[in-house]
Parts: structure tokens; sequence; C-alpha cells
């Protein structure tokens, strides 16, 4: 029997991603993935765009989002699959956390313009984000004015702004999830404090929520043995677990679709994919 590669965690560039639909489909095709779903930052124009392709057979397509909420301070991400595309608290959710992105950017902007003396939101509301570099409109924008160089000095310079942004508690995220009908995932749970084990009573946090399940692989792990930890917690509570590679296209070199190798075998989706 052939084993299926798996990769249920994939941007494109509705979001922060470099790739569009079809250049994804010919990437999953070369790395042989069976099983695939693109999760975009709060976004599914891509999911829909997927929808419409006559996919090869050996295909398996799960539509996904990854949706922002917040908790302690500190921006967890829920990775939801096969929901109700049309429902409208979702897409209300959707719209609201894009929002959110966009209202910080351009307080990203300000902060730039103070800290270096100079006039930058009129010419970054004008600025034309090319989709196709990945990343996000602020990111690009400081990097071409040579006010940046590169994603982690972008991260660097914002952190001493000592903001962040606020969504949803994930409780109420994962209600919306299951209201329109879908699964929710806490994803890449290894990444949240710097590839340290997410402690256990934020994993009973998230299980009293309602979570369906972890993303127990994922490239923020230090060895792929290390995903026995979540796997375990899974397993004693009922949860299924999944395994995704946080791929960007050619935005972030390091996450390359379908990394870490994961075969369905090795993972519980069985609720999503009956």
């Amino acid at each position: 029997m052939t084993k299926k590669r798996v990769d249920l965690h994939i941007h494109t560039n509705a979001s922060d991603g470099t790739w569009g639909v079809k250049e994804l489909i010919d990437e999953v095709l070369k790395k042989d993935i069976r099983f695939f779903s693109i999760t975009d930052h709060d976004d599914i124009s891509n999911v829909k765009e997927m929808l419409n392709h006559d996919l090869d057979d050996k295909l398996n397509f799960l539509k996904g989002v990854e949706i922002s909420s917040s908790l302690d301070g500190i921006e967890f991400h829920i990775t939801a699959y096969n929901y109700d595309i049309d429902n409208k608290e979702l897409n209300n959710l959707l719209k609201s956390n894009r929002k959110t992105r966009d209202d910080f950017n351009k307080k990203i902007i300000r902060y730039f313009e103070k800290v270096n003396n100079l006039k930058l939101l009129n010419q970054y509301n004008e600025y034309k984000h090319e989709h196709k570099r990945g990343g996000w409109k602020s990111l690009n924008f400081l990097i071409d004015k040579r006010l940046v160089t590169d994603l982690n000095d972008f991260f660097v310079k914002v952190s001493n702004m000592e903001a962040a942004m606020t969504f949803l508690h994930p409780k109420k995220v994962v209600e919306i999830v299951h209201q329109a009908n879908g699964f929710a995932f806490l994803a890449h749970p290894a990444s949240y404090f710097k590839k340290k084990f997410l402690s256990k009573d934020y994993l009973r946090q998230f299980a009293t929520m309602g979570i369906d399940g972890l993303e127990a692989y994922s490239p923020y792990l230090d060895d792929l043995v290390d995903a026995d930890y979540y796997v375990d917690f899974c397993q004693n509570n009922n949860l299924m677990f999944s395994a995704g590679s946080d791929c960007h296209g050619d935005f972030i070199e390091e996450r390359k679709v379908g990394k870490p190798n994961v075969f369905l075998e090795d993972i519980n989706i069985d609720k999503i994919i009956d």
C-alpha cells in the first residue's frame, strides 16, 4: 500500500506566501503530497480558487485557514479545516482579523515615521504590495524604503514599539469554527515559546476550550521525535493530531513544503476525512 504524504499547513499569496494556486498544485505533485491544505492567515480566497480546480485524482484537498487569537498577551493560531466556506460568522471573524492586521501595519508605519523623522503614511497608503514577493505590505514597504533590511530586522525594530495586536480569545474562535461545522486545531504548539514544549497547563486549557486537535508535527520541533509529546497528549485526551510545514513558498526558505516528512498513517484526522 502506498503511504500518503501530508502537509496541512501551507500559505499562498493570499496572505504572506509567494505561490498562487497553480504553483502550489505543481509543488505538491512534485513532492508527492497526497493530502494538503491551504491555511492562509485569516483569508480563504485561494481556498475558494482551489475548489474550482480539477485536481489530479491522487490529490486530496482540505479547506483550511489559520485564524489569529489572543490569550495571555500571546498570539495563538487556530487552524480550521473543512468548515462551511459561506458561514457568515466565520467570514466576519476573518474580515475583522484582517482589519486588525491592516490597522496595526499603519501603526507600524507611524512608529517608523516618528523614529526616523519622516513622512511615510501617504506613501504607504499608495504603495502597491506585490503578493508574489511574500510577506506583507508594511514589511516590503519598509524594506523598499531601506528602513529595515529583512524579516528579522523588521521584527526586532517593531518589537521596540511595545505594542501588539489583540484578537478574540481562542475559545470564541473555536466556537465560531464549530458553528461553521469545521474542526479547530492549535497550530504549531512548539512555536510559541522558542521551540520549548508548550506546557501541559496550556494544552489542557485548549482542550477545555473544545479544540479538536493539535498540529503535533511542525518545523518548529528540534527533533521529529519531540512530536511524541503532543501525540501522547492527544491520544490521552481524545484529540486528533496533524502535520504541517508552515511553508510560505519562497518567502521563508527554511520552511519547505512537505517538511517535516509525515504520512497520513502517522497522524489522526479521521473525523475530518470521513
